[in-house]
């Protein structure tokens, strides 16, 4: 009887694994011999894991734009801003006092990049409902508040709907078996004899 530590270093050795091995296949109490019961696994979020690799490796790392963090481009929360390079008020000195009377102020064109913790953070994204998860925001022109909303209420809708669907049809499977199951003939019972005659009684 061998005592095999469940430290990582002792784990890779062949004998370990052969090992653990038998003790699975004979079904050994793993808890006697030392080795810690298989852990279940953890409930999946998301389809892609938040990533979008389509079928292409890992991606190359890039960091955020405000804790320079490495995080996956694919899985980085991308936004593209446009931001003047003035201010309004100052917009309107400028023009006031520029020689071309139709001059445009060029823009500042950044796209930022947000690991998940500091997009988060900084509300560029938020926390949503399991039904509203499933909603893609994938255009370049973002969706306004107002169709945000729309949008949030249909899949609420969708998903109640569904709901109400599947309980409907477990009812109609439940109401089907009742229907299928055979119905108990009662036994038969003898019927009450009122009509007996009385017995003789014989006198001496």
């Amino acid at each position: 009887f061998f005592f095999f530590s469940s430290r990582r270093r002792h784990t890779r050795s062949s004998l370990v694994s052969w090992a653990r091995r038998c003790v699975q296949e004979t079904g050994i109490n793993a808890e006697y011999m030392g080795f810690s019961k298989p852990q279940e696994r953890m409930p999946k979020k998301r389809r892609n894991n938040g990533r979008s690799r389509t079928n292409g490796g890992g991606s190359r790392p890039s960091q955020c734009t405000n804790c320079q963090r490495c995080v996956g481009k694919d899985k980085a929360v991308k936004r593209y801003q446009v931001r003047n390079m003035v201010d309004a008020s100052a917009k309107k000195d400028i023009q006031d006092v520029s020689v071309y009377e139709e001059y445009t102020l060029p823009k500042f064109y950044m796209k930022t990049l947000y690991c998940v913790s500091c997009a988060i953070h900084s509300k560029v994204v938020r926390v949503r409902n399991r039904d509203v998860r499933k909603i893609r925001f994938t255009t370049k022109k973002r969706a306004t508040a107002e169709e945000k909303e729309t949008q949030i209420k249909q899949a609420r809708k969708k998903a109640q709907k569904l709901k109400e669907e599947a309980e409907n049809k477990n009812k109609a499977a439940e109401a089907k078996v009742e229907a299928q199951a055979p119905v108990p003939t009662p036994a038969a019972v003898p019927a009450p004899q009122n009509d007996v005659p009385a017995p003789k009684v014989q006198t001496l």
